[in-house]
């Protein structure tokens, strides 16, 4: 198999990993810094090594509302060290600090995702240096300050969720895990050895079993992307109205595609220009379909059925999925493709159908773009478009055991088996 990767990881295999640390010598401890798109959050994770190998545990976790991630900081990279990652380092001085933790037993990385990958490279050194010095000035010593790949993040994700529902055993069968961002979408899943499908596959090693996982990363697929593509093709494809936003009677109502920022013109749908109607899941469709087939995806999300292991697996919906069907209460829905589809009709057609929306949603940002979201989802992960999934052979999280599911516990677990 060509470009393969081979990393090393040994995990401890308990059912529960996160919480088998009895009687075990603590290693190290790992603060990961995940800088996304729309936000900073850090994470401190202790791991341990004992009889069984290492484990890894969440010790410690931060997501100020007022961070606004490290791509803001493009006219301002020398800010970008104490503005966005100094008030998230100096809430882990004081949990180490309570804990009788030294700091130089603290390792510090701070990866940043689809948000930065589309920061010219100049300004992201910039803006990284910055970042440097503040972990530096605070003590802490520095694993890896930079962006990962959308292949990394994947790879960390299902490394996480498999790790956290103690799937990386032998003789259990792994999940797939579907990750929908602001920015973009990661698919990963377990594929059967000795399948050539490039460099998208990941070999990995986790105690004595191995893993192929093809984990693939698509910029421009995430919610709020994907949503600012669709705009484009309505604006540029002559219809009279929206079909994505609910119509609101109301003259002063209008829906903000992205949101307004100082400085940047206003991307917004009047309610008066809106009618939502199926329309939309075509324009959706053409969006996905666009995006996944660019040649710098490098597979396509209409490649993922004719890989082996693609129609074995279980997929597990998080992020943005999993925040739709709790805002639409629709979590304990056994089906969440048919019940996400049949909300969407139920809720944002009709005249005035703004009313509707905004009663159960509140009047902010996220329910503007409720109806479109919704559409653009299951367009994405139900439909022949996208990856075509049934609702059988999908499960919606946001944590598993107690703990959140998040790719940063991924490279802590790598960072352990290293």
């Amino acid at each position: 198999m060509n470009h393969l990767f081979t990393i090393l990881v040994v995990v401890f295999t308990s059912a529960h990993p996160v919480f088998a640390t009895d009687r075990l010598d603590v290693l190290s401890y790992e603060a990961v810094i995940d800088a996304g798109s729309s936000g900073t959050r850090l994470y401190l994770y202790q791991r341990h090594v004992g009889p069984n190998g290492p484990s890894v545990s969440l010790l410690f976790e931060d997501e100020p509302n007022d961070l606004r991630g490290l791509s803001n900081y493009v006219d301002k990279p020398d800010l970008a060290g104490e503005g966005e990652i100094g008030p998230l380092l100096a809430g882990l001085d004081s949990f180490v600090q309570t804990k009788g933790i030294n700091q130089k037993d603290v390792t510090v990385s701070v990866l940043a995702t689809a948000g930065m990958r589309q920061v010219d490279p100049e300004a992201a050194s910039r803006i990284y240096d910055s970042v440097k010095q503040q972990v530096a000035v605070r003590g802490y010593p520095v694993r890896q300050i930079g962006t990962i790949s959308g292949q990394d993040e994947g790879l960390y994700a299902w490394v996480d969720l498999n790790y956290l529902k103690g799937n990386l055993r032998e003789g259990q069968d792994t999940d797939g895990i579907v990750e929908v961002g602001g920015a973009s979408a990661q698919v990963a899943f377990a594929v059967q050895p000795g399948n050539d499908v490039g460099k998208a596959v990941r070999q990995i090693r986790v105690g004595e079993l191995e893993y192929a996982v093809l984990s693939r990363s698509f910029l421009g697929l995430g919610q709020n992307e994907a949503r600012r593509s669709m705009a484009n093709a309505v604006a540029t494809d002559g219809f009279a109205h929206n079909p994505c936003y609910p119509n609101s009677t109301s003259p002063d109502v209008n829906f903000y595609v992205v949101k307004p920022r100082r400085g940047q013109a206003a991307h917004k749908v009047p309610g008066q220009a809106a009618n939502f109607d199926p329309a939309c899941f075509g324009v959706y469709s053409t969006v996905v379909q666009k995006v996944s087939a660019n040649p710098t995806n490098q597979f396509s999300l209409a490649q993922f059925q004719s890989v082996p292991g693609f129609d074995k697996s279980r997929f597990v919906l998080v992020a943005s999925f999993y925040y739709k069907l709790r805002d639409w209460d629709l979590l304990s829905e056994k089906r969440p493709g048919r019940a996400l589809l049949a909300e969407v009709f139920s809720r944002c057609v009709g005249a005035n159908a703004w009313q509707t929306v905004s009663s159960l949603q509140g009047d902010g940002f996220f329910a503007q773009n409720a109806c479109a979201n919704a559409t653009y989802l299951y367009t994405l992960i139900f439909s022949g478009s996208g990856l075509a999934l049934s609702s059988s052979r999908v499960e919606v999280l946001d944590e598993v055991n107690d703990q959140p599911l998040t790719w940063t516990r991924g490279v802590a677990i790598l960072a352990a088996g290293s």
